[in-house]
């Protein structure tokens, strides 16, 4: 089909809709074989500056090098602003680096310009791409965090039921409850660093604690706070800064994009691009998250302070436990792990739970089995960034075989999937009857899992079982922490 429509604009033929056409062709078939590139350089001189709009982006999606010469030029005349962002578009897709110097002296140009409210939209256009342009020649200008020493209030977001444990780390400095997890103001950043049991670290910033859902007053409310005095003061080298901006809410994708789009505009213009929004290339994203009542609640996170707890964390899959959880739930059964034990993780997945067990408390031998081969492997790849020592073995639990017995079974246990109830009933039953096998006397089992009735079912049906803790680690969907201790021979 492409080449019929690419034949109509060699002829002329109702150009301007054979070219929105061909564009929307291109993203599926791929440019025709004989394509000439001066059909479309010839149509960047024709009268209607759609036409000309749509030969510029056609010569970018076809990444066509020798049409760089005629869309630099084409640019230079064009006299519809609304156009002139296309050639910038496409000059970006092609190696353009021989304009560099003009692209920089171009951006300082209209950065600087005051237009006309009509055509501001327009001029931001052309900024945006130049943009991208000078990103992808210049590279991203990296900045080197060293606010460690500063006064800072910072989120370290957890689950908010066990706040405390988080909290208890901090050496130095004020800790509360925040309904993200902790909040610290402390002047020693550094300490907060080693902690586990924290996902990310969030920093708050100087303007209202609730946003109402209005993407200008948002982004003018971000752009007059304290963040870019803020940034300026947390690191080496000067602005421009590059963002992204992530949505938490209940909008639709579409709606999220949009309010994104609308509330990095408002804060690049009121900084004078101080700040840039770049979806690619960035050291700062700002955060901001609804609440019930509809208002937003806004905080940083910094992609300039390394970050090296979980750099073991080399592969995951789908069904991989985050490493801060597997540290929250070490920290809340640590009481029951033994030093120089011998332990067995019989669905171990990339070996998370195992490897930050070890980092708690340090064991003497460590098995993983998964029938999964690919978690497997990753697994091995993992311990082995964790510069740690277990043994991984592909096979089915239910088929396994030792020698000696274990001191702890520690497990996330199978989601149900697309098991049946029963189904589900008897794989519990038969990891309890198979785990008595594998343990030795006074030994501990350590079950995270949703399936609260099955657990509670094997536990009357077996006295060798007895539970010795519970924690719900998430309500919403019911997962638990089970501590359960085993006695060998009781009946």
């Amino acid at each position: 089909m492409i080449e019929a429509i690419y034949e109509a604009i060699e002829k002329q033929e109702d150009v301007r809709k054979n070219l929105s056409l061909f564009r929307q062709c291109l993203k599926d078939e791929g440019a025709p074989k004989q394509v000439k590139t001066e059909v479309f350089t010839a149509l960047l001189g024709a009268e209607d500056p759609k036409v000309r709009k749509n030969a510029a982006l056609a010569l970018g999606d076809m990444k066509m090098q020798e049409a760089l010469f005629s869309l630099y030029h084409a640019y230079e005349k064009e006299d519809k602003n609304f156009v002139k962002s296309s050639y910038l578009a496409a000059m970006g897709r092609l190696d353009c680096k021989a304009y560099l110097k003009d692209f920089e002296r171009l951006y300082e140009k209209l950065c600087g310009c005051a237009p006309a409210e009509e055509e501001k939209k327009h001029i931001n256009a052309q900024i945006k791409e130049l943009e991208k342009i000078l990103l992808k020649l210049r590279g991203i200008k990296k900045h080197t965090f060293t606010g460690y020493d500063r006064k800072n209030r910072v989120i370290l977001t957890t689950e908010k039921e066990f706040y405390e444990i988080t909290a208890n780390q901090v050496k130095r400095g004020k800790t509360a409850k925040h309904p993200l997890g902790v909040e610290v103001v402390t002047e020693n950043l550094r300490q907060l660093l080693d902690i586990r049991t924290y996902r990310e670290l969030l920093f708050s910033l100087k303007c209202k604690a609730k946003l109402a859902p209005d993407a200008k007053k948002i982004g003018e409310e971000l752009a007059d706070s304290d963040l870019l005095s803020l940034l300026g003061e947390w690191h080496d080298g000067d602005a421009p800064f590059y963002f992204r901006l992530e949505i938490r809410s209940t909008m639709s994708l579409d709606e999220k994009a949009a309010f994104a789009k609308k509330v990095a505009s408002v804060i690049e213009e009121r900084t004078g691009r101080a700040l840039i929004n770049s979806t690619t290339d960035y050291e700062v994203e700002i955060r901001l998250l609804q609440s019930r009542d509809g208002f937003f609640f806004p905080c940083v996170k910094l992609f300039t302070i390394p970050m090296k707890r979980f750099s073991y964390r080399k592969n995951s899959i789908g069904a991989s436990m985050h490493p801060a959880q597997a540290a929250l739930i070490m920290q809340l059964v640590k009481p029951y792990l033994k030093e120089d034990a011998q332990i067995l993780d019989p669905f171990c997945g990339v070996g998370t739970m195992l490897i930050e067990r070890n980092k708690l408390v340090p064991a003497r031998e460590i098995y993983g089995i998964d029938i999964f081969g690919e978690a497997i492997e990753k697994a091995r790849e993992n311990t082995k960034a964790a510069d740690m020592r277990a043994w991984y073995i592909n096979r089915d639990f239910f088929d396994f075989t030792h020698d000696y017995k274990f001191d702890e079974i520690i497990t996330d246990m199978p989601p149900r999937g697309k098991k049946s109830k029963e189904e589900q009933d008897e794989l519990y039953a038969r990891f309890f009857a198979k785990s008595a096998k594998h343990l030795a006397g006074d030994a501990v089992v350590i079950l995270y899992s949703n399936e609260i009735g099955f657990v509670k079912k094997q536990l009357r049906l077996d006295s060798r079982f007895r539970l010795l803790q519970e924690y719900c680690m998430r309500k919403k969907d019911g997962y638990y922490i089970f501590i359960i201790g085993f006695k060998e021979g009781v009946i």
